[in-house]
């Protein structure tokens, strides 16, 4: 579903920033999605996630600051996870909702686990997908599937040349390229805007990730929430691909880490949940989940 057909309103955060915001359907119930990057083209891409939408659920997505059509902080401007979760909490306000469904995609799931700590409250389901609790395993599962994909001399030189910010050289765009071919999304249009954004993410992505693609050190760099998974209390879904830059490790520690959280593997699934031949099928789960996999 294209989110240009449908109504928008702008959300002003914390810090003065306007988010722009599109809303479908109406009702008590609110689904929150948020996108991944961090940085790039922000949310258009979760625009299947408005199928969702009906007479008793509102489903709400955002292109987080300094992407997509919100607004681009100024360049000294100090990026901070705390300032994310905040603009998250400033969506679910405008929402009108004490109590939010949050859904985050790859770095939006990232983006949940740290809004659901900080605002448990707030927070009734939570569906994390394709993602990690752990910046640090994001590092060590692309040198892992790197490896697997080209000899070790060639993964080795990518992985370097990322290190040394060489980010020209020949075998880095080589090892890109097939990297997120197999793990990101077998799609020739997404796999397009993917390798743009892995490539220059934009402000968002410089200032909250870094500038390195398999090294955070940016603001996330350290970022680990895995010894808090315990405090999580609400119901969770847990959904990646079988061919995904989010391992099976990694959501594993999920689902052993959160108490009342299922783990669903698709096996047929990369990265992307969201292109046409998948997105039926995700949808499908996602709403199983959140009617309480009530039974037809």
């Amino acid at each position: 579903m294209p989110t240009d057909t449908l109504p928008t309103i702008p959300v002003t955060g914390p810090e003065g920033f306007t988010l722009h915001t599109v809303v479908s359907g109406s009702g008590d119930r609110v689904l929150l999605g948020l996108h991944g990057g961090p940085g790039g083209e922000g949310g258009d891409y979760l625009g299947p996630l408005h199928r969702l939408a009906s007479s008793s659920r509102k489903v709400m997505t955002f292109d987080q600051l300094g992407t997509g059509q919100s607004d681009v902080p100024p360049a000294d401007y100090a990026w901070t996870l705390a300032a994310a979760v905040a603009d998250v909490d400033a969506v679910r306000r405008a929402s009108g909702a004490d109590k939010i469904d949050l859904l985050g995609h790859s770095w939006g799931g990232m983006l949940a686990l740290q809004y659901t700590l900080d605002h448990p409250e707030r927070v009734g389901s939570l569906v994390l997908s394709n993602t990690t609790g752990n910046s640090a395993r994001i590092t060590l599962d692309a040198i892992a599937q790197l490896s697997t994909l080209m000899p070790p001399t060639q993964a080795c030189a990518a992985v370097t040349a990322d290190a040394l910010g060489e980010h020209t050289s020949p075998d880095y765009l080589a090892a890109v390229a097939k990297w997120l071919e197999h793990y990101g999304t077998a799609q020739d249009g997404p796999l397009q805007t993917l390798t743009a954004e892995a490539l220059d993410p934009g402000p968002a992505g410089h200032g909250l990730w870094g500038d390195r693609l398999w090294f955070a050190n940016g603001a996330l760099r350290g970022w680990d929430v895995e010894p808090r998974l315990g405090e999580i209390t609400a119901p969770t879904l847990i959904i990646h691909g079988g061919s995904d830059m989010s391992s099976p490790q990694s959501n594993k520690a999920l689902a052993q880490g959160i108490r009342h959280a299922e783990w669903l593997t698709m096996n047929n699934n990369s990265h992307d949940m969201f292109d046409v031949e998948n997105a039926g099928t995700y949808l499908a789960i996602v709403r199983a989940f959140l009617n309480g996999w009530e039974q037809g």
